[in-house]
């Protein structure tokens, strides 16, 4: 016998020639939860077990309670006309997010969104796989279509009126019930597991683009804070009888625990390692992405404090330089400025720029140097000028240099890593650090070659980047799960002698201060103390430079 309630009464003059089966709204709902709670939440399983791996029947309390959360949301979106569109919109979104779950180890949240939003369609492509399409047609798109194929039979609307809020509450009340049993453990570890409701699918990445559009509009519709307007050379930059130059390469995903100056096994820094450079070696970043790292080195807020509201309600660092008189610009090599350049020059390299470093379609760093070159040209103002790379930017790690660069082999060469031994994935990551050092190194040669200009350059990464490590790959990870390999990043400084002479620095000074655990919040205000800009907004125990100023120490 056929239960009504799931397989309505059907009519054999229309039925007996169609092939379309018939069910009922809730039927459908069991079909689709089946299908996401078994098929599109591995990764969430998975968690759960591990959190729950000493208990049981708690493991089977939380099960029962996200199988009864998952029929409370579909009993909600059971509306005329939208149910089964949204229907067909949860189960491409899962099946999204438990493609790169499984295959990268990463949570979709708010950030992650942010930095998909962000990204350039040349980056974007890296990550559309065929495994990926295959993925998103099998799991995501033909099941999505399947949902309109039944014959829908709701009850009547006076049913409905009694029915529908039943159901909800029923569901509600089978959640609530599960959890009740043990609430005190499963609370505890749902504390301390963030990333297993984080992984539930599609729940955890649609609640993610809802709270990035509210923190969107949010963001845009706010006023612009001014910073720093009371900015002004200070005497050493007044003094100097050249222009002075300050060059920040902004890195892109290049950790720290590869940096060969930090003590990496393999020398992935040889040309660096011949300069007179200064390394700091235990360096913090704000965020694990390009879309928080970025924006927030920049900014004036440290990283316990900062947001992506604050920032943009606020001028930042380049805003302050630019109060200050000094030209500023921002050329970029990635995915764009994150509006930190809005209000000073900027603009991306194109294709066209340079036939050899763009030559596959995508420009490597080398693409920058001649930007370099034509800067000390021509200036004849104090600049400061931004140079964003793509650096190691993945997973198509060997599209970031050169073939002759390919140092470490056998190097993976696509963008697929299911395709690529691990081994081969972190060989073609370290080739890209050690272009990285080369376009460092032949910045330094450059700007050392010449007289018209008094040069300083900064090199700091906005993020590291799993290679592996605990299943996870790329970044992008949550802040309360990141691994260090995540938010320890390189920090690089070279200070011409011109430089070091006019500004009164005492690079002996700078080291010992580069043992220090640092982080990224010292970027701002350190750029404003190698170059002299005075400015209330400036804060000494975030200056590299405090205390590494020859009038300092005689005064001290």
């Amino acid at each position: 016998m056929r239960p009504a309630f799931l397989f309505p009464r059907r009519d054999d003059a229309d039925g007996a020639a169609s092939f379309r089966p018939e069910l009922t709204p809730l039927a459908l709902n069991l079909i689709v939860a089946a299908w996401l709670l078994v098929l599109m939440n591995g990764s969430f399983w998975g968690r759960v077990g591990n959190a729950f791996a000493g208990s049981p029947m708690d493991q089977v309390l939380f099960g029962g309670a996200a199988v009864a959360l998952m029929l409370l949301v579909l009993s909600l979106i059971t509306l005329p006309l939208l149910h089964r569109p949204l229907l067909a919109l949860m189960i491409v979104t899962a099946a999204v997010a438990d493609f790169y779950q499984r295959s990268f180890g990463v949570l979709i949240d708010k950030e992650m969104i942010r930095n998909a939003m962000l990204t350039t369609t040349a980056e974007s492509k890296h990550l559309i796989t065929g495994g990926f399409v295959l993925h998103l047609l099998f799991y995501g798109i033909l099941p999505a279509a399947l949902v309109f194929w039944p014959r829908l039979h709701p009850a009547p609307w006076h049913h409905r009126l009694w029915r529908y809020p039943l159901g909800v509450m029923l569901s509600a009340a089978l959640m609530a019930g599960f959890l009740a049993v043990d609430f005190k453990s499963i609370a505890s570890a749902v504390r301390m597991h963030r990333d297993m409701m984080a992984s539930f699918q599609p729940g955890a990445t649609l609640s993610s683009l809802i709270r990035y559009a509210k923190d969107q509009t949010v963001s845009a519709n706010q006023p612009l804070a001014a910073l720093g307007t009371d900015a002004k050379p200070g005497p050493a930059l007044a003094a100097a009888k050249k222009p002075v130059l300050m060059v920040i390469f902004v890195g892109e995903t290049v950790r720290a625990q590869n940096f060969g100056l930090n003590g990496y096994a393999r020398d992935t820094t040889p040309e660096l390692r011949k300069m007179d450079v200064l390394n700091f070696p235990d360096v913090s970043s704000c965020g694990t992405s390009t879309a928080v790292s970025l924006p927030c080195m920049f900014s004036p807020y440290p990283a316990d404090d900062y947001s992506h509201r604050k920032f943009m309600g606020s001028e930042n660092l380049l805003d302050v330089l630019d109060h200050a008189g000094l030209q500023v610009e921002w050329v970029d090599n990635n995915t764009g400025d994150q509006r930190i350049a809005t209000r000073v020059t900027s603009r991306r390299i194109a294709v066209t720029e340079d036939a050899v470093a763009c030559a596959s379609g995508e420009c490597t760093d080398a693409a920058l140097l001649p930007v370099l070159a034509r800067t000390m040209e021509k200036m004849t103002e104090d600049t400061v000028l931004v140079l964003h790379m793509i650096g190691s930017h993945g997973p198509a790690y060997s599209l970031r240099y050169p073939p002759e660069f390919e140092a470490f082999t056998p190097a993976c060469q696509v963008s697929d890593f299911s395709a690529c031994t691990n081994d081969e994935i972190v060989n073609a990551y370290d080739n890209s650090v050690r272009f990285t050092d080369h376009i460092l190194a032949s910045a330094i040669a450059m700007m050392g070659a010449q007289d018209r200009v008094i040069p300083a350059m900064i090199y700091l990464s906005d993020h590291g980047e799993s290679l592996g490590e605990g299943g996870l790959y790329l970044h992008a990870a949550p802040m309360f799960m990141a691994p260090e390999t995540q938010r320890k990043v390189p920090f690089v400084m070279w200070l011409s002698p011109p430089f070091k002479q006019v500004m009164g620095l005492d690079q002996a000074c700078l080291a010992r201060k580069g043992m220090d655990s640092l982080s990224q919040d010292y970027l701002f205000h350190s750029v404003l103390g190698l170059m002299d800009v005075q400015t209330s907004v400036r804060q000494p125990a975030l200056d590299l430079t405090q205390g590494c100023r020859a009038e300092l120490r005689a005064s001290g």
